[in-house]
């Protein structure tokens, strides 16, 4: 399945999965890392791998923002959500807008769809040229080494009068890239139906991020779960990167 085909079929599922995620409190850690490390002057704001625009939704009113996303049926609906903003279909390892920006945030594990170093130094240095001077890139790597367990079954359910729903996947590393195989078991109008949704995501040390940012020319601080603390390795936690450019 190539990234094209990421989520195509069950993009409308999206946001019944996540329902539960606090969107609140990452737009409210982005806004505060934005004022905390932003020394550019403007409040434009690229959100890479905006899928069906959540974020956007919460950031709209403080930055004039641009979605981008690989997937066009996640941006359909991103679109139907956000109907007065512009939207883009763009590859995170392949940039190039001819513009720069204030801020770019690329949430959720996105930048785990760089699948070896030398695509993410190419997504992080796409993101150096697409940023002002003074202007920050915040993203979260929700799957690390630091805190990869091998062998983990993970399910989400999503129930409603129309709707049951179930997705299964099992974490299994393998040369640093984590192939995940989503089994999805739907019941919709009485119907039911089975598929695999295939991920390939790149599983990486925090070091060898930090590394990266620090090659590229950024200035890092790591937060630990969208909080205001300073991300600890052993707290087995979410570390959420802020560069400054």
């Amino acid at each position: 399945m190539t990234e094209q085909q990421l989520y195509r079929k069950y993009a409308r599922y999206y946001d019944l999965i996540y329902e539960k995620m606090d969107l609140k409190k990452e737009s409210d850690f982005i806004q505060w890392a934005v004022e905390q490390h932003k020394t550019s002057s403007g409040n434009k704001l690229l959100d890479m791998a905006c899928g069906t625009g959540r974020h956007s939704t919460m950031l709209k009113d403080y930055f004039e923002i641009l979605g981008a996303d690989i997937n066009p049926d996640m941006l359909k609906i991103a679109k139907e959500k956000l109907f007065d903003m512009e939207f883009i279909e763009a590859d995170m390892k392949d940039l190039n807008l001819y513009r720069q920006f204030d801020v770019i945030t690329c949430m959720f594990s996105a930048m785990n769809y760089n699948h070896t170093m030398e695509e993410l130094d190419r997504t992080i240095e796409n993101f150096y040229k697409h940023l002002h001077e003074g202007g920050v890139l915040i993203f979260d790597m929700g799957i690390n080494q630091e805190n990869w367990i091998e062998g983990l079954v993970s399910v989400d359910t999503v129930v409603d009068d129309d709707l049951k729903l179930a997705r299964i996947c099992q974490s299994h590393l393998e040369d640093g890239i984590f192939n995940a195989n989503f089994v999805f078991l739907i019941k919709e109008n009485g119907k039911v139906d089975f598929d695999i949704d295939q991920h390939k995501l790149g599983v990486f040390p925090v070091e060898d991020v930090i590394n990266s940012l620090i090659k590229i020319g950024f200035k890092n601080f790591i937060y630990s779960d969208f909080n205001k603390e300073e991300w600890n390795v052993l707290s087995g936690e979410r570390p959420v990167f802020v560069a400054v450019k």
